[in-house]
């Protein structure tokens, strides 16, 4: 009876959890962030804090000495890199209604050049069709650069994340510890081994697309610069971080690129086209089959799928780590197959 009684008010606790989680799910949203943000640095740096320490340092001393040198290097970057791609960002802000104005009028100058040759009713529906597509251009345009905005607004929650990270890199083994005693001791080794696969699998795929996405920022940055096109910097770094996400990064990286060269002129529009081809091809052929090959071993298929479910529910940010989400869930599916079929 009283194991009966404790379970329900187990179940009560817990609901009541979980409703109140979920009334107030903004809130914890703007609270974890930072924990998120935190988690992921230490998962990344992790391995070099490791790496010191099987050489004889002391855990916290490969600690400090790591975050000191990443801070350096990061200082050196970021005094010129954040500064410029800041200002940047504030000047296309600032053109935006240019930018707007040069659209609609090159649209209605080919909407006059070939609508003498049209039908009335074909006329209408360009016409109409034209206004639409100046609207779409101007919010999608206004949305992206209100979103480069809030990333770069967003830094407070990097700093704490970044904080976050050292005492979760300096204390890893009492969390490792802490997780491990929450798991039964008859599982604890088939746990440990299902992590270690994990963490091989994601290790190989995050690590790898971030070098790659640098790789690819830094050589559209470069071909942008040499065919002068406005906000090279810029367009560099969106098109580096898009490139984490597989199949689409080089379309939602292009396509604002390609904008900004066709309002300066057609010919700068293709010179943008053919750097961002380039550099695609390069990507593809040798750095990606170098750096990363095939390291999630998910079909293509699961892959797409797995980038539409994430875009769907969490915007850019799931299609980032839609991926790496789905060769966890891949793991993890196999695990309990693997179970099920051992039982049978």
């Amino acid at each position: 009876m009283k194991k009966a009684v404790s379970m329900v008010l187990f179940a009560g606790i817990l609901i009541i959890l979980v409703l109140f989680v979920h009334r107030n799910k903004e809130e914890f949203k703007s609270i974890l962030i930072p924990f998120f943000i935190g988690a992921v640095i230490a998962y990344l740096i992790n391995p070099a804090v490791a790496s010191l320490e099987r050489r004889g340092f002391k855990r916290v001393t490969a600690a400090v000495a790591v975050y000191i040198a990443i801070l350096a290097v990061f200082a050196g970057i970021a005094s010129y890199l954040i500064p410029s791609a800041y200002r940047e960002m504030v000047r296309l802000i600032e053109i935006l209604p240019f930018y707007t104005f040069k659209t609609k009028s090159y649209l209605d100058t080919l909407y006059l050049r070939f609508s003498k040759s049209l039908t009335p009713e074909i006329k209408e529906a360009v016409r109409n069709n034209i206004d639409v597509m100046q609207a779409y251009i101007t919010k999608k345009t206004t949305g992206a650069a209100s979103t480069l905005i809030k990333i770069f607004g967003s830094m407070f929650n990097w700093i704490i994340g970044f904080v976050i990270s050292f005492y979760l890199v300096k204390d890893k083994d009492y969390f490792v510890s802490t997780v491990k005693y929450m798991i039964p001791v008859k599982g604890r080794q088939e746990a440990s081994r299902l992590a270690s696969h994990i963490n091989t699998v994601l290790t190989r795929f995050i690590r790898g697309q971030l070098l790659v996405a640098l790789m690819v920022g830094i050589l559209s940055t470069v071909g942008f610069l040499l065919i002068d096109l406005n906000f090279a910097l810029l367009m560099g770094f969106v098109t580096g971080l898009a490139n984490i996400v597989p199949y689409f990064g080089p379309i939602i990286g292009g396509i604002p690129v390609v904008v900004l060269g066709l309002l300066d002129s057609p010919a700068k529009a293709l010179w943008a086209v053919l750097v961002v081809f380039v550099v695609q091809q390069m990507e593809s052929g040798i750095i990606t089959p170098k750096i990363v090959g095939d390291s999630v071993g998910i079909n293509p298929v699961y892959i797409i799928l797995s980038l539409f479910i994430g875009g769907k529910f969490f915007g850019i940010a799931g299609m980032l780590f839609a991926v790496p989400a789905a060769a966890v869930i891949k793991i993890l599916a196999c695990y309990v197959f693997e179970k099920i079929a051992g039982f049978s």
